[in-house]
């Protein structure tokens, strides 16, 4: 079958999107639903199941929504009624204000309030306030300035979601994935959070900001000095670059923590457990290491200057700001 004129056009403009296949292929034996859209910047938007015009400047574009690639594309406003998006590409879409229920989602997708939700959908400033998103998969979704505000995030999977800056006013949170979120600047205060989880303050000029804080949280370059973390699990947290001055860790759990060049001048370190951390180019001055726990810690170009309690610290396998493994000739630990 020869390409029309309008599926030449498509693939011309859809090079980028990889969407040049789709629009010419016949996709036997799945559903036919058409979508009709505009191009523009290697964006698609104003998708509909419905031939229309694009507005000057845009290319107009059509294919089957079987198989798509609608990565990064910007379906906002988007009319999918009928669509079978089952096996189509939705990484990185935009969203909001669909009209339309398509008849097949891909694994872990729903169409939630207007809202394509799924595993690294682009949801950037998105109103969820008030939906119900329980048991959702926004793994490495992108949430950045959403309004959450009383959204119901129970047993949802956030796994290195961004939620820099989000309102997350009363929003529920009980029993949430929430490993390698990334935060800061967080607004207002979540009616609940997982175990071994809290909203943290530090200061940036003078500013207060606040970050999510727990086991595997992603915060590197955070201010939070003169914190008290004592006795938190904060295991595979990420914290590199962070300022810490005057911190408690005292009996904290720092296992397999990241907090490669921090600054973490006089921090409270005693009795915590910190295998397997990585204090690569720490500076570590006026700290206190009374029985803390550093097998297998990685303290290469750190700086342990005037640093106390090292005679009780548990040094077993850690590796020296010389490079050199303690209890090896020239380990200086």
């Amino acid at each position: 079958m020869k390409p029309t004129l309008l599926q030449k056009v498509s693939c011309s403009a859809l090079l980028a999107l990889s969407l040049c296949g789709v629009a010419l292929q016949s996709n036997a034996g799945a559903a036919t639903t058409k979508y009709y859209g505009c191009v523009a910047s290697g964006i698609l938007s104003n998708v509909s199941v419905s031939a229309h015009s694009c507005p000057k400047g845009q290319k107009t574009v059509m294919g089957n929504f079987a198989g798509a690639n609608f990565a990064g594309a910007n379906l906002a406003k988007a009319n999918l009624k009928g669509a079978n998006l089952k096996t189509a590409n939705l990484s990185g879409v935009m969203s909001g204000g669909i009209t339309g229920v398509p008849v097949a989602l891909p694994s872990g997708w729903q169409l939630v309030g207007g809202y394509l939700i799924g595993p690294t959908a682009n949801l950037a400033s998105a109103n969820l306030a008030g939906l119900n998103l329980t048991s959702a998969n926004l793994s490495h979704a992108d949430l950045y300035s959403a309004n959450l505000t009383s959204t119901n995030l129970t047993n949802a999977n956030l796994t290195a979601a961004s939620l820099s800056s989000a309102t997350i006013t009363s929003t529920n949170l009980t029993s949430a994935t929430m490993t390698g979120v990334i935060s800061a600047y967080e607004v207002g205060t979540p009616s609940a959070l997982p175990a071994n989880w809290q909203v943290a303050t530090g200061t940036y000029e003078g500013a207060s900001v606040e970050y999510l804080l727990g086991p595997g949280a992603s915060i590197g370059g955070a201010k939070l000095s003169g914190s008290v973390f004592a006795n938190l699990n904060l295991a595979n947290v990420y914290l590199a670059g962070a300022t810490l001055v005057g911190t408690s860790f005292n009996a904290a759990t720092l296992t397999s923590a990241n907090l490669a060049s921090a600054n973490m001048e006089e921090d409270d370190f005693t009795n915590a457990v910190a295998t397997g951390a990585n204090f690569t180019n720490a500076d570590f001055e006026g700290a206190n290491f009374s029985g803390a726990n550093f097998t297998n810690a990685n303290f290469s170009g750190s700086r342990l200057l005037s640093v106390s309690g090292l005679s009780t610290a548990n040094f077993t396998g850690a590796t020296c700001p010389d490079g050199v493994v303690y209890g090896s000739p020239g380990a200086n630990c």
